[in-house]
């Protein structure tokens, strides 16, 4: 899956017609941007983006022009004086995912291609990637630019996704919400969810046309996220349940008519269950997803090609014994209270090998196909809830549980990162969120070699690997789980060990480092650590068994 842009063997003629090397060009030499006259909007994007950070790179300032005039690269077009059999191959390179993009040599000039008009900015990305660019939290103070000379020639790179949907579930109101959007098109993901708040008036604009307006250039999809209904849905109330059509048909004529998929939740509680001799024997599963298959036909009265989502969560991670989903209806997993010291795999959790009962139950009953993760990796409103105040570390379990999704044959993942906005990145460097782009793309990544090219990049040492691995020792001992902090390890002596030697290397760096950019993240680092100290008097008197 990950392609190399440097190769010492010979290509053939057909992809490279004699490059052997990748090549620099020469950097005092202006380059030409090639796109196509009516190119989409974020191929337009992607080749500014070219623009802005070649030139970041210290190169000459490239000029974009219009096909049919010839340049060095080509962004979302392939060039005329490609033969016929070099153009098939280009197309057949990306015909199988929307989001798949080359990035090919071709004579003396570069391509970069697309499956969509959003690959073609997913490629734009990835070819700065290779000459040394990176995006590691969002915000312009957090990325990593260096100097050098444009390369065209050597390059045969196919890419393509673990997973067709790659998704951030997050308020509209976050702060730098832009920042946010931008990022997310850096790391490659492809959907924004927009969350509201679980109390007042859920009808509620969750801040949709700004999302519209920061995603469209960059071919971003904006879902809504959001629980829209009541707590009781007996199937024989009919009164609630002609108010809940109500709501739904009214809320759904806000929003644009090209959205089809559907993400209305009930509410943000434990749900209750329904009284009536008819349906005691049902559980709240069974009321939920009878309620669910009531709102899809309701839906697709209006939209025909319409989907649903049935959300299970809190009261209905069970199964359903009594109901089985209509065709459109989805399921959306969400397992908030997983552990996060383990992948959800892994038998050493006793609450994880619950959780994976039920979902593979679930899985059967809608398929692998019709199925969507909402996860919490990214959630720093859980985490703080726990009195931890930081994402969770654990690199293998993310990847772990990236994995066993893949394996069960799931197509979506998104993750709420609801307040991992600003100001926690103006304190935190929380790894987990370049981490779980990285490995939605591609699950096979290595976690330990892209924390490795972090830590040389973002602080300028290796050493900072140890601290983190240190962290990681740290979060399998002492993680959160059914959504309360498991405190027992933190007066353990290997705990304590563990987190003084990061907290004693934090303090090291932060203050051999002169260079203002630098000391602020060192800082950052120190509070990442720090965080890991907790009072656990203060977790006990909050928490109950």
């Amino acid at each position: 899956m990950r392609g190399n842009a440097c190769f010492a063997f010979l290509f053939s003629a057909l992809l490279v017609a004699g490059s052997t090397l990748c090549q620099a060009a020469d950097k005092s030499a202006m380059v030409r941007i090639v796109r196509n006259r009516d190119a989409a909007l974020p191929v337009r994007f992607g080749a500014g983006e070219l623009v802005k950070y070649l030139k970041l790179m210290g190169n000459p300032k490239p000029a974009v022009l219009e096909s049919p005039e010839t340049g060095d690269i080509y962004v979302g077009m392939i060039p005329s004086k490609a033969s016929v059999e070099q153009k098939q191959a280009v197309l057949s390179s990306v015909r199988d995912n929307p989001d798949s993009f080359v990035i090919r040599t071709l004579g003396d000039a570069l391509i970069i291609y697309g499956g969509s008009a959003r690959a073609n900015l997913y490629g734009v990305y990835h070819y700065l990637e290779t000459l040394g660019a990176r995006w590691y939290f969002p915000g312009i103070g957090n990325e990593f630019v260096p100097h050098t000379a444009v390369k065209l020639l050597g390059y045969d790179i196919k890419q393509s996704p673990s997973f067709r949907k790659r998704g951030l579930v997050v308020f509209s109101t976050t702060p730098d919400f832009d920042d946010l959007v931008d990022f997310a098109a850096k790391m490659k993901l492809n959907t924004i969810g927009l969350h509201a708040i679980s109390f007042g008036p859920q009808s509620t604009d969750v801040g949709l046309a700004n999302a519209q307006r920061v995603a469209e250039p960059r071919g971003l999809t904006i879902d809504i996220e959001r629980h829209l209904f009541g707590e009781s849905h007996c199937p024989d109330d009919m009164p609630a349940l002609e108010d809940e059509k109500r709501t739904l048909t009214e809320y759904i004529s806000t929003l644009p008519r090209n959205m089809s998929d559907f993400f209305l939740w009930p509410a943000d509680k434990f749900l209750s269950p329904c009284n009536s001799p008819a349906f005691r024997d049902y559980s709240v599963s069974d009321l939920v997803m009878s309620f669910a298959n009531q709102m899809l036909s309701t839906l697709r009265q209006a939209r025909p090609e319409a989907r649903f989502a049935f959300l299970s969560y809190l009261s209905t991670w069970e199964p359903p014994k009594h109901v089985k989903p209509m065709p459109g209806l989805v399921l959306e997993w969400a397992p908030m209270f997983q552990s996060f010291a383990h992948s959800l795999d892994d038998p050493a959790s006793f609450t994880n090998t619950e959780y994976r009962g039920d979902f593979e139950a679930l899985l059967k009953m809608f398929g692998p196909e019709n199925s969507q993760v909402l996860g919490y990796w990214l959630d720093d409103t859980l985490f703080s809830r726990t009195f931890y105040g930081h994402l969770s570390y654990v690199p293998e379990a993310l990847k772990g549980d990236l994995a066993y999704y893949r394996r069960m044959g799931v197509p979506a993942i998104t993750t709420f990162g609801v307040i991992t906005g600003r100001d926690y990145f103006l304190t935190h460097a929380s790894p987990a969120v370049f981490l779980y782009a990285r490995l939605l793309w591609d699950v096979d990544s290595e976690p330990r070699k892209i924390m490795r090219d972090f830590c040389r990049n973002y602080f300028g040492s290796e050493r900072v690997l140890e601290i983190y691995e240190s962290l990681a020792e740290a979060d399998r001992l002492v993680y959160v789980e059914r959504h309360r902090l498991r405190p027992n390890e933190l007066n353990n002596p290997k705990f304590v060990a563990v987190a003084s030697r990061a907290l004693t290397m934090s303090e090291d760096l932060l203050r051999a480092e002169s260079t203002p950019e630098r000391r602020a993240r060192f800082a950052r680092l120190l509070q990442e650590v720090s965080t890991r100290f907790v009072n656990p008097n203060s977790i006990e008197a909050t928490h109950e068994d």
